[in-house]
């Protein structure tokens, strides 16, 4: 399942134009614009996994090619300060299925107080909340979307009073409330891009691993 990515010129500071994709335009075509955050990302977050899978606004990818962490993750064009301090989540809106998404949002990642001056590789830094947790759509549940975001800390390093999430953990992923999240502690939205999975042989050995969980 691919989303047609439409291209617009855009201007970065310094007045040299550039193409690239219509990233807003997209989000809303994946109608993640208004179901899951209000406003749409005006970048494109950069997020490769390993043997070059990359993330590509709406693309398809499969479970297993994103069973481990991303290798990179980084915004060139996204403004981001040296001093300042930024939160990085990977959320499903789609759970257990897009029909019934009783689960939404579950969260597969966060990771907060991600140093400016060190953004490349964003996973291997700052604090993690919710450990990284792979693509886990359900059998006949269809595709899944799945939304990386980076948030700008407008406060800079800031204390987050959240639970550690292990990987084996899927009871604290359910229903995370993202816009409450964002209102507490002041983000903004510098970034994002999202990737769609369905189900494949490599989910079932995965969910073996959850300890709380009805999936096994």
């Amino acid at each position: 399942m691919k989303i047609l990515v439409v291209f617009l010129t855009l201007f970065a500071a310094g007045g040299w134009a550039f193409f690239g994709p219509d990233v807003p335009g997209i989000f809303r075509a994946a109608q993640i614009v208004p179901n899951v955050i209000p406003v749409a990302p005006q970048r494109q977050l950069e997020v490769i996994y390993e043997r070059l899978n990359r993330v590509s606004l709406g693309e398809e990818l499969t479970p297993s090619a994103v069973r481990n962490p991303p290798v990179v993750v980084k915004c060139l064009l996204c403004g981001i300060s040296l001093r300042g301090f930024y939160t990085l989540v990977l959320i499903d809106p789609d759970a257990p299925s897009r029909d019934n998404p009783f689960e939404a949002n579950f969260l597969h990642f966060m990771a907060v107080n991600i140093p400016g001056h060190r953004f490349t590789h964003a996973l291997h830094q700052g604090e993690t909340v919710a450990e990284y947790m792979g693509a886990i759509p359900g059998q006949n549940t269809g595709h899944h979307r799945y939304i990386f975001l980076l948030y700008r800390q407008r406060g800079g390093q800031t204390l987050f009073d959240e639970p550690r999430i292990p990987s084996n953990n899927t009871s604290l992923r359910r229903n995370f409330a993202l816009d409450n999240f964002v209102a507490r502690y002041s983000l903004d939205l510098a970034a994002g891009n999202f990737f769609q999975a369905a189900y494949d042989s490599s989910v079932n050995a995965l969910s073996a691993q959850f300890v709380d969980s009805d999936r096994k």
